[in-house]
């Protein structure tokens, strides 16, 4: 990392991409250790000022602009600028250390390992610059080695640069990373489209500087880089802008979509010619899109300048660099009730239908992010089918119930036989049927084949000489069958476990009597450890809403050594929410840790799982919480 820096190479710093538990955080530290910024001269009134283009990030533009820099700074004297130029401007700013952004979740994680691995003959001083309460003073930032802050802090205080695919990049203006200048002919084209982006950019550049803006830092770090892999956010546009000297990406996971997630990395680096949007795609994309081998090979010769990354797999010395007990995976297959079955398919059913009506019209780009909506959907109902709460296929798989069970018993019985039995086929395609239906007429489908026939303007049984008129709330899945058909559905009005499926309006700490499949699997796992010392503190006993417990006594009470403990993982608060009413009605310590929770409560909850809690409940979010778990 040393050498990165230091060396007279395409960039100052570099992408460390180091496996999750390698230590890329230590790391990190002792390269703020190694090489500190050199110690200011004492301050003259003849000291030269800083040349400034307000239109770009002029002081850290890289070291092939190492001539120009110099160029403009020989216009510059200690007390005078030539006016002659009207895009440099000279504004003072003061010299700071190392900052270190990060996500929320991380930033006490950062705090701690500052002051247990740093000795205090290394003389680091670090703030947490993070709260309303944070200084606003640029020059308070000056007298620490390392500033600490997050994501969302730099977003707000740090000008934006310009959008890659905003026409603005492509007028002229002097963003060396934007897109080149074009025609004359080109911009009156384009002249009344980039108007208005034109306009914000003006607005944003005129924006009052903050703390985090107004200082030149030696070193920036980006822990946890995926969090600027999307080039179009606010948050990746304000840490380009971060006027520094040297850069580095911490990331265990580069790349998580596409390789377009790079660029992104490229252009906060300052790795030319790749910080150019346009070349990027010239000489890293289009070529993998085209041919991937060949791609690749490029592209692994692209970040060899810039890289370092170690696996759990890299030797030394002919051992491997980290030794691990053996992993053990066990994949769990879960099996839908009836009910939940038939809620499911349904979500499908509608899902599909609504699909063939984007293909119909030719409108399937235009509605991608409809598209995404309905499969998260779908994804949600495979965990709990409280989770589609609201969802627009709710009041249509009740229509659909309630129609079925107007039907004579014996009619019902008739439908869910014609779907188990052995015989059936689909009526269109003539073969097993998928995911079968069965129609008001009898009839059994795949749910793609019906759904096709029911897009058009004619929605009738395509069967011949059936003329019955179908629509998704008359095509029944063996799960609204055997819901209608149970005990429980036949109490549909009085006490209905269906109802409670679809319109659960759960507010915290109402219990819910329905526990999904995937609940109940997880809850016969985590049953099944060890149990703590039942005299414990009854305090420190569940969730957080022991937030008043100041952990004492915790030491007394840890004789029993707990063997096993669980995290369990989540992508929605609300099947977080699900799971607590159990784990409370079942008397499992455990503490949650969630986005919604302030810095100081969520590092309670991971200290108050290390000494108590046999569960913690965790919310997954990737690009944030393995750092956490390297300190349970």
């Amino acid at each position: 990392m040393v050498k990165k820096e230091t060396s007279i190479s395409l960039c100052y710093g570099g992408i460390l991409a180091d496996d999750q538990g390698l230590g890329k955080t230590v790391s990190a530290i002792s390269l703020i250790l190694t090489e500190r910024p050199p110690v200011p001269q004492s301050s003259t009134k003849n000291e030269p000022c800083e040349a400034v283009t307000l239109d770009e990030d002029d002081d850290c533009i890289g070291p092939h602009s190492e001539k120009l820099m110099r160029t403009c700074s020989s216009q510059v004297t200690s007390n005078t600028v030539k006016q002659e130029n009207p895009i440099v401007a000279v504004k003072a700013r003061p010299a700071a250390g190392t900052l270190v952004v990060c996500p929320t979740s991380v930033l006490r994680q950062w705090a701690g390992e500052l002051k247990n691995k740093v000795t205090s003959k290394a003389n680091l001083s670090f703030l947490i610059y993070h709260g309303s309460n944070r200084t606003k003073d640029p020059n308070e930032l000056t007298k620490y080695d390392v500033v600490l802050t997050t994501y969302s802090i730099v977003s707000m205080e740090v000008p934006k640069q310009s959008n890659p695919d905003s026409d603005g990049e492509e007028k002229g203006k002097p963003d060396p990373y934007g897109a080149p200048v074009s025609s004359s002919g080109s911009k009156k084209r384009k002249a009344s489209s980039s108007k208005k982006t034109k306009n914000k950019s003006v607005a944003e550049s005129c924006l009052p500087e903050k703390p985090l803006a107004k200082v030149a830092w030696f070193r920036v770090i980006l822990d946890e880089a995926q969090s600027i892999k999307n080039y179009r956010t606010q948050v990746a546009r304000a840490c380009w802008g971060l006027r520094a000297k040297r850069r580095w990406c911490l990331s265990g996971t580069p790349i998580q979509n596409a390789v377009e997630d790079l660029y992104s990395y490229f252009r906060f680096l300052r790795y030319n010619p790749y910080a150019v949007y346009k070349q990027f795609c010239t000489l890293i994309k289009i070529p993998i899109s085209r041919n991937p081998n060949n791609g690749y090979k490029k592209l692994q010769a692209v970040l060899k300048p810039v890289m370092l990354r170690r696996t759990k797999a890299t030797m030394l010395d002919g051992e491997p660099i980290i030794s691990l007990p053996p992993k053990t995976v066990s994949l769990k297959t879960v099996d839908f009730t009836s009910e939940e079955r038939g809620f499911y398919n349904t979500l499908e059913v509608e899902s599909r239908e609504q699909f063939k009506e984007y293909a119909a019209a030719g409108t399937v780009k235009q509605n991608y992010v409809n598209i995404l909506l309905m499969l998260l959907r779908l994804r949600q109902a495979c965990d709990h089918p409280h989770l589609v709460r609201g969802y627009d296929s709710c009041s249509s798989w009740m229509s659909s119930l309630e129609m079925v069970k107007k039907l004579p018993m014996e009619r019902q019985h008739k439908l869910l036989i014609c779907l188990q039995s052995c015989s059936a086929f689909c009526a269109l395609c003539n073969d097993a049927p998928e995911d079968p239906v069965v129609t008001l007429c009898g009839h059994v489908f795949c749910n793609q084949c019906i759904l096709e026939q029911l897009t058009g303007d004619d929605s009738v049984c395509p069967v011949s000489n059936c003329r019955v008129r179908l629509n998704t709330s008359s095509l029944f899945s063996r799960g609204t069958l055997e819901c209608s058909l149970s005990k429980l559905a036949s109490d549909f009005k009085s006490d209905d476990t269906c109802m409670e499926m679809i319109h659960a309006e759960k507010r915290p700490g109402m219990d819910s009597s329905y526990a999904s499949s995937k609940l109940r699997a997880a809850l016969d796992i985590l049953l099944s450890l060890p149990k703590i010392d039942p005299t414990i503190d009854s305090k420190c006993s569940i969730g957080i809403e022991s937030e008043k417990f100041d952990g004492k006594g915790i030491s007394e009470q840890t004789d029993t050594k707990l063997t096993e403990k669980a995290i369990v993982f989540s992508q929605w608060t609300r099947m977080l929410d699900l799971l607590e009413v159990h784990l409370k009605a079942s008397h499992v310590t455990y503490r949650r840790l969630d986005g919604t929770m302030s810095v100081a409560a969520r590092d309670k909850a991971v200290n108050d799982f290390n000494m108590v809690p046999e569960v913690s409940i965790l919310q997954f979010l990737a690009n944030e919480i393995h750092n956490m778990l390297s300190g349970i």
